[in-house]
């Protein structure tokens, strides 16, 4: 057999090869420019790996396969069922890392990067489904799962919030999906970047703790980002919002502070009855080289003390289910001042 006929015939191999592996990772037959790209692709392992990588991670087989595979290995679960609310800016991507590892399936995940994305995977019946988290309001995590959350000093949560919104005007950031995303995140994150704080403060445009602990299942699934929800929260009157909370912690067994490690660790061996002993190290902070300083003047820090006092019944009511300690006034401006520093912000 001359050269050309064992090309063709490898070739020919290599084709049905990748009919296979669309029919396996994806449950479809591949379409003509598919099969002849991951053929292409086999011809040498790294490229071949690198292709099975790409699919795996497609978001076609986060809608299409990864939800049926999940609901169709865990039917019989026997182990812990586990929502985690992952407020922002908690040091919560490291305990979702960690919460996977420990339940041992990957999360049904609420982030909403994806709109189309979301909408389906929310049909796939819950039930099988033993680790639920994300970005989302307690009105939409099972009722009958352990619940995780991790809290954060207040001021500091907002700085960091900042920070992390002008994050792709100085970085490269592991969410971006399209490029498309990237170019809108990054004129964005600019707009930010070039906002003084203050400025930036007084729009008010962040979710506070309060927005994912306050029930909004009333104002639909996309509530968090809705401006009648936001009015319904700051229209409650403090009754009104300790009775809400009292039945939003209560769904919650484990908690802790996000500058506790040890503390995150046992919450996390507790809700999922396997013990922790390490908390990984996700969407940490770059270095600041290319973030401009910001000043906290004296408007911030009034509107910074009085997201503070506001939450602070967040605080008190997880303290009376025995969830976490509370902070005395001087750990907390002890972190304030630490997060600050650490972030660029300077106090004027």
């Amino acid at each position: 057999m001359n050269d050309f006929a064992r090309k063709f015939v490898a070739w020919g191999r290599h084709q049905k090869m990748a009919d296979s592996l669309y029919r396996v990772v994806l449950g479809r037959r591949p379409s003509k420019n598919e099969k002849n790209y991951t053929a292409l692709m086999m011809t040498t392992s790294d490229r071949f790996e690198r292709r099975i990588s790409d699919m795996l991670h497609s978001r076609e087989f986060k809608v299409m396969k990864l939800p049926g595979l999940i609901a169709e290995s865990t039917q019989s679960w026997s182990g812990n069922q586990v929502f985690f609310l992952h407020i922002p800016k908690t040091a919560g991507t490291s305990v979702r890392v960690a919460l996977i590892d420990a339940v041992g399936v990957p999360a049904f995940e609420l982030y909403g990067r994806d709109q189309q994305m979301r909408d389906i995977v929310r049909q796939t019946d819950r039930h099988y489904w033993p680790l639920v988290v994300g970005h989302e309001n307690i009105s939409f995590f099972p009722k009958n799962y352990s619940g995780i959350t991790i809290f954060r000093e207040s001021r500091s949560r907002v700085l960091s919030v900042n920070r992390q919104l002008s994050r792709f005007a100085v970085a490269d950031n592991l969410h971006a999906i399209t490029p498309e995303q990237i170019k809108r995140k990054t004129e964005k994150a600019q707009k930010i970047l070039e906002t003084p704080f203050t400025e930036w403060l007084n729009a008010d445009l962040f979710r506070h703790t309060l927005d994912f602990l306050i029930p909004s299942h009333e104002f639909g699934m996309d509530a968090l980002r809705s401006k009648e929800f936001r009015d319904h929260v700051n229209n409650l009157n403090s009754h009104e919002i300790e009775k809400l909370l009292n039945e939003s912690i209560s769904r919650f067994t484990h908690a802790a502070w996000s500058h506790d490690e040890t503390a995150i660790l046992n919450a996390i061996s507790g809700v999922s009855g396997r013990e922790i002993t390490d908390l990984p190290r996700e969407n940490v902070y770059p270095n600041l080289e290319g973030y401009p300083p910001q000043i906290l003047d004296k408007d911030a820090l009034v509107k910074l003390n009085a997201i503070q006092e506001k939450e602070a019944v967040i605080f008190k009511i997880a303290h009376e289910h025995g969830l976490i300690p509370l902070l005395s006034k001087s750990e907390a401006d002890d972190l304030f001042e630490i997060t600050a520093k650490r972030l660029g912000f300077t106090f004027g």
